[in-house]
C-alpha cells in the first residue's frame, strides 16, 4: 500500500505533545490554528475483522487541540462516496472501494460539540463482519475500506481530516502451545507412565464458552507422513496412551490445558513411535483448526542405557587362548590390529544350535538388549549368521533373536544388531554365531576349520519391566 500525504500520525503525536518538538515553526503553526478539530489515528488504518459470528465494533477518538485549547468547536463525521475515492485512488495509486451503507453503522451520534474543557470524543462504528467478508468474496479485485471525513466549525488541517479504514477478515486461529514435532526419549530409570502437558490456545480475546475436539490420526496418516518426509515411524500402540476427547474454553480465558499420559510397558527398545493428535471440530464453527500448529505429533522412543562390560563377565567354551587378547580384547575399547578376540579353528565343533557362542553374565537384570560388535582387522573370519539367546541360570536358553542378512564383511567395521526383548528379564545374554564367512568362513556348527573372530563388542539394554 502506497504511503499518501494522508498518513500524517506523526503530525497528530505533535499536536498532542503541545508541539514541544517543533520549535523553529511553533508560533507560524499557532497563529494559523487556534483551534483545531481533527482524527487522532488519520490515514489508512488496518482493521482486522475477525470471524466470530458477530459484527466488529471500531472507536474513532477525534481530538480538538490548537493554541486556544480553551476554544470550542462543533464537529461532524461524514462518510466519503466513491467518486471521493475514486480522486484519492488517482492520486495515490490504489484500488479502494467504499462499502455500502448497509456493512456498517453509527453506535454513536455523527455530530459532535466540543466544550472548552474538552480535549477529545470518541465515536464508535459497526461493521458487519459477515457482510464484509460477503462482499470480498464476491469481489476479490477491491480493496474495500470505509472512507470517513470530518467537518468542523473550526479550520481543519486537510491531512488530518480523512480516515480510510482498510478492512482485512482474521479468522480466529485455535492452535497447540506446544506444536509440531515434539520428542520425548526414555530409558530404563525413565517412569512407566509419562504425562506431557499442553493446552490448545485462542489468538483473540475470548468472550465465548466452547470446546474444540481433539482427534488421534490413523494409520493411513502416519503413511501418508512417513512417505512424505523420508521417515519410519510407527503408530503409538493402542492402549499405552491416553488423550483427551476434547478441550474446554470458558469465557475470559484465551487457553485450554490438557494432558497426554504414554504408558511404555508395551514399547519395543529403540523404536521411534508418534502420536499425531490434531485439533478437529469447534463448537464456535467460526474458528480454524487447520495450519501447522493445529497439529501435535509426540515423538516417543525408549534408548537404552550402555552397559559397563568388563572381561570377567565374558565366558564361551570356544575361546582361542593362543591366538588374540582373549576377553579383554572385546572390551578395551581398541577397535585396530592389535586388538582381537578369536574362537577356535581346529575342527571343533560348535553348538548344533548356537555355534561358536560368548555368554554376558549381567550384573543387573534386563529385558531388552542391543548388539553392537566390530569385525577384526582381518576379515576372513566375520560373523554371517546370530543367534542371541538370553537365560536366568546360564543352563536354559531361549532365544530372541536372529539376524542372518546385511551383517558387514569389511574390516574393523561396527555393527549394531535390531533390538531384541522379552517378556521377562534376564541376567545372561548369549552371542551366539551359527555361521562366519570370509575366507575361514563356514557353518560352525559342525566339524570343521571354520571360526570366527571379533575386535570389539557392546552391549545396550533396559529393564523395561519396571
Amino acid at each position: 500500500m502506497k504511503m499518501t500525504k494522508w498518513k500524517t500520525i506523526l503530525f497528530c503525536g505533535l499536536l498532542l505533545t503541545g508541539l514541544s518538538s517543533c520549535e523553529d515553526s511553533r508560533e507560524e503553526y499557532l497563529d494559523e490554528y487556534q483551534t483545531l478539530v481533527y482524527f487522532r489515528n488519520s490515514g489508512e488504518q488496518v482493521v482486522s475483522l475477525y470471524l466470530t459470528g458477530e459484527n466488529t465494533t471500531y472507536n474513532i477518538p477525534i481530538c480538538k487541540s490548537g493554541r486556544d485549547l480553551e476554544g470550542t468547536a462543533d464537529a461532524q463525521i461524514v462518510a466519503m462516496d466513491q467518486a471521493q475515492l475514486d480522486i484519492y485512488n488517482l492520486e495515490n495509486g490504489t484500488n479502494y472501494a467504499q462499502i455500502p451503507a448497509d456493512c456498517y453503522k453509527f453506535l454513536t451520534e455523527k455530530s459532535f460539540a466540543f466544550s472548552s474543557d474538552e480535549a477529545y470524543q470518541v465515536a464508535s462504528v459497526e461493521i458487519m463482519t459477515n457482510a464484509v467478508q460477503a462482499l470480498q468474496e464476491a469481489h476479490p479485485e477491491l480493496d474495500y475500506v470505509l472512507g470517513l471525513q470530518i467537518y468542523s466549525s473550526q479550520p481543519i488541517r486537510e491531512s488530518v481530516n480523512l480516515l480510510l479504514l482498510s478492512l482485512e477478515i482474521d479468522v480466529p486461529q485455535l492452535s497447540f502451545t506446544k506444536s509440531g514435532l515434539v520428542q520425548s526419549y526414555y530409558t530404563g530409570d525413565s517412569p512407566m507412565v509419562n504425562t506431557y502437558e499442553n493446552s490448545v490456545s485462542l489468538n483473540i480475546d475470548n468472550h465465548w464458552d466452547f470446546t474444540c475436539d481433539l482427534e488421534v490420526l490413523d494409520q493411513e496418516w502416519l503413511d501418508a507422513y512417513n512417505e512424505e518426509n523420508g521417515t519410519s515411524y510407527m503408530m503409538l500402540p493402542a492402549g499405552s496412551y491416553e488423550v483427551p476427547a476434547q478441550v474446554s474454553f470458558a469465557s475470559g480465558t484465551s487457553s485450554a490445558d490438557f494432558e497426554i499420559t504414554v504408558d511404555r510397558s508395551s514399547l519395543s527398545l529403540l523404536q521411534d513411535y508418534l502420536l499425531p493428535v490434531r485439533l478437529a471440530n469447534s463448537s464456535k464453527t467460526e474458528f480454524s483448526t487447520d495450519g501447522d500448529t493445529a497439529q501435535y505429533m509426540l515423538n516417543v522412543r525408549i534408548d537404552p542405557d550402555q552397559i559397563s562390560l568388563t572381561a570377567d563377565m565374558f565366558s564361551s567354551p570356544f575361546t582361542n587362548t593362543g591366538d588374540g587378547q582373549g576377553y579383554a580384547a572385546l572390551v578395551d575399547g581398541d577397535v585396530s590390529a592389535n586388538s582381537w578376540w578369536h574362537s577356535v579353528y581346529n575342527g571343533t565343533a560348535g553348538d548344533p544350535v548356537w555355534g561358536f557362542y560368548l555368554d554376558i553374565a549381567l550384573n543387573e537384570p534386563l529385558s531388552a538388549i542391543v548388539i553392537s560388535y566390530a569385525t577384526r582387522s582381518n576379515p576372513n573370519a566375520v560373523p554371517a549368521d546370530i543367534r542371541i539367546g538370553v537365560s536366568n541360570d546360564g543352563t536354559t536358553w531361549t532365544e530372541i533373536g536372529r539376524v542372518n542378512k546385511g551383517l558387514p564383511t569389511e574390516a574393523l567395521t561396527w555393527a549394531t544388531l535390531p533390538p531384541f526383548s522379552s517378556p521377562e528379564t534376564f541376567t545372561y545374554v548369549r552371542f551366539g554365531v551359527v555361521a562366519s564367512a570370509g575366507g575361514a568362513g563356514g557353518d560352525l556348527t559342525v566339524s570343521t576349520f571354520s571360526c570366527v573372530s571379533l575386535s570389539e563388542f557392546a552391549l545396550y539394554g533396559a529393564d523395561l519391566t519396571k
